[in-house]
């Protein structure tokens, strides 16, 4: 039998090509409006930033290619900023209005004293008031880990006075090295000090009757437009699925 065969006529291969660079077309609008669109601003606390979500920023916009503003402050800084419309949710430690925030929990994280190993209060258990003998390395006011040691000292007869004298520090590396270096002693998260207990430059202090562990919160204000969106996709511990936006 005879085979058939079928081509474009003049005017259909006009209809394809323009058909071909009205999908390239397209394609390049859409990235250029992608590249209009103002960053998605996120709050982190400084724990938070440096030893906690690294890994999932990297694993989520950088390979999406999104755009995103990274605003690193403590959380009453942060939720400030939420109050004034400059960035639309966070990651905190310390507390919050929940009346006002829509919050959901991203981690718990042990919550510890440390020291240089070679500490006369290190290698054996001590009791709490044996630390107020040294001096304590402390973040600034409004931070979560020096909120969360002072509502702690709130609660005994004790406060930040009672310790040898006070240096109030912004950097955490800052107070690892110096914690390396003398014979101070901080509570930091056990994720921030990982790496130096387990090349023992640092050591967790054995304080007996006293564990504590503290959640972490990824928050929004309800009266965001978004609210339903991360309601939708709340972050879990290893992935920030959520920020796959419309």
């Amino acid at each position: 039998h005879t085979q058939k065969f079928f081509s474009l006529t003049t005017a259909g291969q006009l209809l394809y090509q323009y058909a071909k660079s009205q999908i390239h077309n397209e394609i390049l609008f859409e990235k250029q409006l992608a590249s209009c669109l103002p960053p998605l601003k996120i709050g982190s606390t400084l724990s938070i930033a440096d030893y906690y979500i690294p890994d999932m920023i990297a694993n989520t916009f950088l390979k999406a290619e999104k755009n995103c503003e990274i605003v690193v402050a403590n959380t009453h800084t942060l939720i400030q900023k939420m109050m004034d419309g400059e960035i639309e949710c966070a990651f905190v430690e310390g507390q919050f209005d929940t009346l006002l925030f829509e919050h959901h929990l991203f981690k718990e994280e042990h919550f510890i004293a440390v020291a240089n190993p070679q500490h006369p209060l290190a290698q054996h258990p001590v009791t709490f008031d044996q630390l107020f003998s040294y001096p304590i390395l402390i973040r600034e006011r409004g931070s979560g880990t020096r909120e969360i040691l002072e509502n702690y000292l709130d609660q005994t007869i004790y406060n930040l006075s009672h310790f040898a004298f006070t240096m109030e520090i912004g950097s955490l590396s800052m107070i690892k090295t110096l914690l390396m270096e003398s014979h101070a002693i901080s509570f930091l998260y056990a994720g921030v000090v990982k790496n130096e207990i387990l090349n023992q430059q640092l050591v967790q202090l054995n304080i007996q009757n006293f564990q504590m562990i503290h959640p972490m919160h990824f928050i929004y204000l309800k009266s965001n437009i978004q609210k339903d969106f991360y309601k939708r996709s709340i972050p879990c511990k290893r992935s920030l699925r959520f920020w796959r936006r419309n």
